[in-house]
């Protein structure tokens, strides 16, 4: 059984470790967000309506791995910008998109919905839902 547990916690942690990027969507305001391992950063755009998305970049961001599927985006100070969950019940709350990652976002004020979206890395893409169709 144990062997088993690990092997599962060794694959969760190698996919974890190839998404290079992984990029968020969330509803209400409308923001992106985009985590660079290899950088370490969090790139947020806000989208207002005008042509650019407003950009805010946070530097220095680790990505911690807290349990099995379980991942924090930790700023410098030590706070807690995202929990990332890869349960394959993330949602943007606008399509019909299932996306790998769930995501609450603790970085951004004034989001509704507490800040919940979904999210996709270079490894693991969003699918349409066919049970909605």
């Amino acid at each position: 059984m144990n062997n088993i547990l690990g092997f599962a916690a060794i694959t969760l942690i190698a996919t974890a470790s190839q998404a290079d990027i992984i990029k968020c969507v969330f509803t209400e305001p409308f923001i992106d967000s985009t985590y660079s391992m290899a950088q370490q950063t969090l790139t947020y755009s806000a989208f207002t309506g005008d042509d650019k998305p407003e950009l805010t970049v946070v530097k220095n961001v680790s990505f911690q791995i807290k349990a099995a599927g379980e991942f924090e985006l930790v700023a410098k100070d030590g706070s807690v910008l995202q929990k990332i969950s890869l349960n394959n019940k993330g949602s943007d709350g606008m399509s019909d998109r299932n996306y790998p990652y769930e995501v609450q976002d603790k970085g951004m004020a004034g989001m509704a919905n507490s800040g919940w979206g979904g999210c996709s890395s270079n490894f693991l893409k969003a699918s349409e839902d066919t049970d909605s169709k």
